[in-house]
């Protein structure tokens, strides 16, 4: 299987566990009233993690194709970028519930985005020096 297919699938696969065991967590803790509060959803926080991990992987497919000595760099570049368009996603929310829910929740799926991003790292990593 192409390694990029791969590393699509383990984002896809991972964020759709990732978010089913969130998603029941939250509902066992009887804490989903909470998002009536805000105007952010679990579903939202998701998706804005998805889409960002998938863009970060497309470019780190791209960096490791046209310039694969730079991919290290290029790495570091996207989770500073990813971190503040986090931030900016997330701005709004920060201190509108007293018990920090919007944060905590954030945080799970940014490390989780974060985690996946350094899988598809490594592994763009290892196939350039298959390559050489």
């Amino acid at each position: 299987m192409n390694s990029y297919l791969k590393s699509v699938l383990v984002l896809l696969i991972v964020f759709a566990a990732s978010f089913a065991a969130h998603y029941l967590v939250i509902s066992g803790m009887n804490t989903g009233g909470y998002w009536a509060q805000t105007s952010y959803s679990l579903v939202g926080m998701y998706t804005f993690g998805f889409c960002s991990s998938l863009l970060a992987a497309v470019l780190i497919f791209f960096a490791n194709w046209s310039m694969p000595e730079k991919l290290g760099v290029i790495f570091l570049g996207l989770v500073l970028l990813k971190a503040v368009a986090g931030y900016i996603y997330i701005k709004d929310g920060l201190k509108t519930v007293e018990n920090n829910f919007i944060e905590y929740n954030f945080l799970v799926v940014f490390f989780i985005a974060l985690f996946v991003d350094v899988y598809v790292a490594f592994s763009a990593l290892n196939q350039a020096d298959k390559q050489v």
